[in-house]
């Protein structure tokens, strides 16, 4: 942590407060390099940002309920819902180990549901597409139909997604499919029309990474600095990873493919997922269910 430097914020403003910093970081005791490095981030934005706002390198005064709150509701607009959501945990986790007056407890409401995880209509598909293809650069336009097309075409994870490069691009029986590394290993059919996106880039851009943007791995907004310049109309739905994720497996539930098989390509070990999805499925006519359940 000595030597720690964020990138996230200009030497100026870290020189005058790195010390501090380090000092709270260190008596948080993060027990594994991730952790600190994850901590360090975290906590240099938010002292920073603080000590913009006047306050004094004093953890009583900066590692209070009411700082942080502020800092989560106007100090971090880059970051999504779920990684404000994130960050406050942690910053309400940190200041409860470095402080002794601040007046810490309950816990405020969550910021985010259980599972906000909701697939897209059609509608908002088509126009994510061709909001994707009118984007006025290449750079803009292949981020954008890359992204759309791996999590319509082929439902990775969003932690997946970033080191995926053209060399993951294999044939399997005539279609083209995704080899996907990591824990969770697969091969997954890349569903049409999204097969020639992917395509395409790996015939104009061999050995590159699909959504051609290297991605920091201590970044946890990611997809936000990846489109953070795209042309995005207001009626455009927000891209979400997850979301796209979502929107492909409720495809294939709508055409029944086999559970196991699709659970297999999901990279799952349990129904929740499906469970969540199956309020989006469209009705199904009840003659048509019992001659299915009653077919011999």
């Amino acid at each position: 942590m000595k030597k720690y430097v964020p990138h996230a914020v200009r030497p100026e403003d870290w020189e005058p407060v790195a010390d501090f910093t380090r000092a709270v970081v260190l008596d948080v005791h993060p027990e594994q390099a991730r952790a600190a490095i994850e901590a360090m981030r975290t906590t240099s934005q938010f002292v920073v940002w603080a000590h913009r706002q006047g306050l004094p390198l004093d953890r009583e005064a900066i590692f209070t309920p009411d700082v942080v709150e502020r800092y989560i509701a106007i100090g971090c607009p880059n970051l999504v819902e779920s990684s404000r959501a994130t960050r406050r945990s942690d910053l309400r986790r940190f200041s409860v180990q470095v402080t002794k007056k601040a007046p810490w407890r309950p816990a405020p409401p969550r910021l985010r549901g259980d599972y906000a995880v909701i697939p897209y209509t059609p509608d908002q598909v088509s126009r994510m597409l061709e909001v994707a293809s009118q984007q006025r650069t290449p750079v803009r336009r292949r981020r954008l139909t890359a992204v759309l097309a791996l999590g319509l075409g082929t439902g990775t994870y969003p932690r997946e997604i970033w080191q995926l490069t053209t060399e993951n691009l294999v044939e399997r029986h005539g279609h083209l499919c995704l080899a996907v590394p990591g824990a969770n290993a697969r091969i997954v059919p890349v569903t049409p029309p999204h097969d020639q996106t992917l395509a395409r880039i790996r015939a104009e851009d061999p050995g590159s990474t699909l959504l051609g943007f290297a991605a920091r791995e201590w970044d946890r907004s990611r997809l936000w600095h990846m489109i953070e310049h795209a042309e995005l109309p207001p009626d455009c739905p927000p891209i979400k990873l997850s979301n796209l994720r979502a929107t492909w497996i409720l495809g294939h539930l709508i055409n029944r493919v086999h559970l196991n098989g699709l659970a297999r390509m999901a990279g799952v070990s349990s129904w929740k997922t499906f469970g969540h999805l199956m309020a989006y499925m469209p009705p199904i006519d009840e003659r048509a269910l019992v001659e299915e359940l009653t077919r011999r």
